[in-house]
């Protein structure tokens, strides 16, 4: 296994430094099946900015050896809504997305998307899936064992950054 430190030939305590289209240039370079494995890493990414996890640095992004000695993208590990409990951090992602660590919007992810080659059909439908997804989760922090005030908190950070990405559930664009 080999995180994105070690691909992109940054020292552990540089792990903040970097970008997630720096991750994606390695995955293009590295993984045997590139263009599903930086679909799969954005995802990730976009779920993390949803879920509040802004702590998605250079060291939980990984690509792991298989049988064949052919490098993929891992699993996701390390997921965590750390902006409910870290107060004071403002940055809505560890690392950078189209220059940037805070007020992101859909046409940020968008964008670096785009520069990883990802078609804007397949930009479209990965939003689309959120979007459906959505209510789901509402339901889910709903029934977790999580305290009333961080539930409120979650459905609350839930909605603002589903608006940050325009995801308004029963309102999915067709074009996908």
């Amino acid at each position: 296994m080999e995180d994105m430190c070690q691909l992109t030939e940054r020292l552990t305590e540089h792990k903040y430094k970097g970008s997630y289209e720096q991750i994606a240039k390695a995955i293009l370079k590295y993984a045997a099946h590139p263009g599903l494995d930086v679909v799969n890493f954005y995802e990730q990414v976009v779920f993390s900015f949803l879920t509040g996890n802004n702590d998605m640095h250079l060291k939980n992004f990984s690509l792991l050896k298989d049988d064949q000695r052919n490098y993929n993208l891992c699993p996701a590990y390390d997921m965590v809504a750390s902006e409910l409990v870290v107060e004071g951090d403002t940055e809505e992602l560890a690392l950078n997305l189209n220059g940037k660590k805070r007020k992101l919007k859909r046409s940020d992810f968008e964008t670096a998307m785009l520069r990883a080659d990802i078609d804007a059909k397949v930009i479209a439908n990965i939003f689309k899936r959120f979007t459906r997804i959505l209510p789901k989760w509402h339901e889910w922090v709903d029934t977790s064992f999580l305290p009333g005030d961080l539930k409120n908190a979650y459905h609350e950070m839930l909605d603002r950054k589903a608006g940050q990405l325009e995801l308004v559930p029963g309102k999915e664009s067709t074009e996908a």
